[in-house]
C-alpha cells in the first residue's frame, strides 16, 4: 500500500509540470530561442532594386555597398567640381539601415577636409542617399531589423 502511495505522490509531482501556464512555457521557449540566435549576422542583407535577390549573401552585401559607394563618389565629384573640394585619401562612413529601410549616417571617420566641408558633405550624402532606389531592410528570422555598416571610401581628386 505504501508503495502505491509513494508512486502516486511521485506521479502527482511529476505531472505538476503539465499544470504550468502556457504563457510561462512560451516565455521560456522564446528565451531559449533568443539565446541561440546569432545576433551578429542577418539572414538577408538590405537590398536595392538593382541587386539580385538570388545572389549569395556575400555578393548581395557587395552589391549593396557598391551602390552606396557609387553614390558617395558621385557626391564627392560634384563637390570637387562645384565647391573646389580639395580632398584626397581614405575615409569611412558608418551608417545604419533601420527596419523601415531608412539609411542614416552615424559618423564619418578620416575625412581630412574642413569642418564646413565635412558638414556639407554629410548633408549632401544624406540627401542623395534618400533618393536611392527602393531598399528592402535586412531580415533576421523573417523580421526586418536594423543593421549597421562601415564602408571605406578611397578618393583621389588630384
Amino acid at each position: 500500500m505504501r508503495k502505491v502511495l509513494y508512486l502516486g505522490l511521485i506521479c502527482l509531482f511529476y505531472n505538476c509540470a503539465w499544470l504550468t501556464p502556457k504563457e510561462e512555457l512560451k516565455a521560456q521557449y522564446v528565451a531559449d530561442q533568443l539565446k541561440e540566435i546569432d545576433w551578429q549576422s542577418v539572414d538577408l542583407v538590405p537590398l536595392f532594386e538593382s541587386c539580385e535577390e538570388t545572389l549569395s549573401k556575400s555578393l548581395q552585401k557587395e552589391c549593396f555597398e557598391a551602390v552606396i559607394k557609387e553614390k558617395i563618389v558621385w557626391v564627392v565629384q560634384q563637390m570637387f567640381d562645384q565647391d573646389s573640394l580639395s580632398f584626397s585619401g581614405t575615409f569611412s562612413i558608418d551608417f545604419k539601415v533601420n527596419a523601415s529601410a531608412d539609411i542614416h549616417i552615424q559618423k564619418i571617420d578620416g575625412f581630412t577636409g574642413s569642418m564646413k566641408e565635412m558638414q556639407s558633405f554629410e548633408k549632401r550624402i544624406q540627401k542623395e542617399i534618400a533618393f536611392l532606389p527602393f531598399l528592402s531592410p535586412a531580415v533576421k528570422q523573417g523580421i526586418p531589423v536594423t543593421t549597421r555598416f562601415q564602408i571605406p571610401i578611397e578618393i583621389h581628386l588630384d
